[in-house]
């Protein structure tokens, strides 16, 4: 038998084993079996297992086991939680350890008892694993084929496990959300069909995109490394552009300015340049981002057809572009890094209740904006892919309604319905056609003062042949003021303090996606309308 020593001595090379691994990037199923092979390498005469609490169902799937049989984790994979569910369900159920020395008698394991003397189980020990959050997302548990109490030694190798445990599966996670967001920003990024060019504070080129490649003709190992004044047609709009816009020393802007540009062919064209200041986790400047369009197509659109208008439009998209690409490089993909970062480590060192803890909570509602602006950016810019089935519109649009109740805490307000004999059957997607309502009801009530009444009212409507419903949302507020009403379905517009001005242009996609329509109706009568046409079948 080991002594005292020669046990700290082992798990203390079994700790650093696991870290090791942890930060090499292992999988959290290697990780998790790394830290059972440890265990029972450790304490030969005990048999380790982690159950996982399953993030949707909330049942337990097992995590890792080496000596269990397979049998015996294919029967407790799945179980659900409770008071007396064995050792591990019930950890989880109340959230602390649970001890049994005799599985045999013990009443907690009265359901699966048959089952753990089977596979020669007599007692098990089993710590909830606690994640940063104080939420229980697993146990680990040793097993002995005796009935017998833990000496205070095992106990607290069981907790330190534990907490390995947590710091693994935590780990893990959060590295595979940072994965899906940075493929999630790398394919907004390059799907824009614009050039991206990234240059150094001396503008020396860092990256250059696809687009940057087909509208320039260079391949990038032709240009990283080299100034960008290589793609200027004039010297002089280079020297302007640090004047005006890459120059740390100024303040930044998201104006567009057009600028002669030229190709590798040697050829000019006209186009129009947002670019803006790459900052660190600091907020200290490190490069510069710039996004080309070429407007030769449209040049010569204005110069036959004389529609100065045009110009206005494709600048104010760029804009709208622009500040998207800002968005995602600077402050999602760095204050997200940023609070995670703080929660993870502080969550272990402040205690609940303190002012620091208070700080704590604000970085975390933080956090959650900035997610909540990913989910926007998703509907705004990713594929959408509709999953079509035979639904009711009212019944739609009174889930999207009862999904504000919070909103509508302490308001009076109000939903009208004016169906009529309309039969609202339709095929469409009920989860983006829902979004759709929700957008609209949560405009009105931003917009109006209580009492609020949104009135939504149907009709049949013959368009080109094919039978569509045309729904009308109306509410009594202020109405749309002139100047929004002509850019209300425009990324990044907004009447609202908070928000990201993305509802009505995802609005728009969803019903186009439908091969619907949806326009800003007549405010003659008062209040804001809405109409939105949806053909009955595909």
């Amino acid at each position: 038998m080991k002594t005292t020593q020669e046990l700290l001595e082992s798990d203390l090379r079994g700790q650093t084993r696991v870290l090791k691994q942890l930060a090499q990037g292992a999988s959290l199923d290697d990780v998790l079996q790394t830290l059972i092979e440890v265990a029972e390498e450790s304490r030969p005469s005990m048999i380790g297992s982690i159950l996982l609490v399953d993030e949707e169902t909330g049942c337990l799937r097992t995590g890792a086991s080496r000596q269990l049989p397979d049998w015996y984790c294919r029967a407790i994979d799945g179980v659900a939680p409770g008071p007396s569910v064995g050792s591990c369900g019930t950890a989880v159920y109340t959230g602390k350890r649970v001890i049994v020395s005799d599985i045999a008698t013990d009443p907690l394991w009265k359901n699966s008892r048959d089952l753990a003397l089977k596979a020669g189980l007599r007692a098990c020990w089993s710590e909830p694993i606690v994640s940063s959050t104080g939420n229980v997302i697993g146990t680990f548990a040793m097993y002995t084929q005796q009935s017998r109490e833990p000496t205070e030694c095992e106990l607290e190798f069981v907790s330190t496990s534990a907490n390995l445990a947590a710091l693994a599966i935590e780990r893990v996670r959060y590295q595979r959300s940072v994965e899906r967001e940075r493929a999630m920003l790398k394919t907004i990024v390059g799907a824009i069909p614009d050039a991206l060019i990234a240059s150094d504070l001396d503008r020396t080129i860092q990256h250059f995109s696809l687009s940057a490649s087909s509208l320039f003709g260079y391949q990038a190992d032709e240009v990283i490394g080299k100034s960008t004044e290589l793609l200027y047609a004039n010297p002089s709009d280079f020297a302007r552009m640090y004047e005006e816009r890459f120059n740390t020393s100024i303040g930044e802007t998201l104006d567009v300015v057009e600028i002669q540009w030229r190709r590798k062919s040697g050829k000019t064209f006209p186009g129009e340049i947002v670019g803006t200041t790459i900052r660190n986790d600091n907020g200290e400047p490190i490069g510069f981002l710039g996004m080309i369009r070429d407007i030769s197509d449209r040049k010569c659109a204005e110069a036959k057809l004389a529609e100065s208008q045009n110009k206005l439009v494709q600048a104010e998209r760029l804009a709208a572009m622009g500040q998207m690409v800002s968005a995602i490089a600077h402050e999602s993909r760095n204050a997200l890094q940023r609070i995670q970062v703080s929660v993870d480590v502080l969550h272990y060192e402040i205690e609940e209740g303190s002012e620091a803890r208070g700080d704590l909570n604000r970085i975390s509602r933080a956090k959650a904006d900035l997610e909540h602006l990913h989910n926007e950016l998703r509907s705004f810019a990713g594929p959408i892919q509709l999953h079509i089935a035979s639904s009711n519109l009212a019944t739609v649009w009174r889930q999207a309604w009862a999904n504000l109740k919070v909103s509508r805490t302490n308001r009076d307000a109000e939903l009208i319905e004016v169906i009529d004999d309309i039969d609202l059957d339709c095929e469409f997607d009920e989860f983006r056609i829902e979004q759709v309502f929700r957008n609209l009801f949560e405009n009105s009530l931003a917009a109006c003062s209580d009492p609020v009444q949104i009135t939504v009212r149907c009709q049949n409507m013959d368009i080109e042949g094919v039978q569509h419903v045309c729904v009308s949302v109306r509410d009594n507020g202020p109405g749309l003021p002139e100047q929004i009403r002509k850019h209300v379905f425009e990324a990044f517009q907004t009447t609202k303090v908070k928000g990201t001005g993305l509802g009505m242009a995802i609005a728009k996609r969803f019903l186009e996606a439908h091969r619907g329509t949806i326009e800003v109706g007549n405010d003659d009568i008062g209040g804001a309308e809405f109409v939105m046409t949806l053909p009955r079948s595909r």
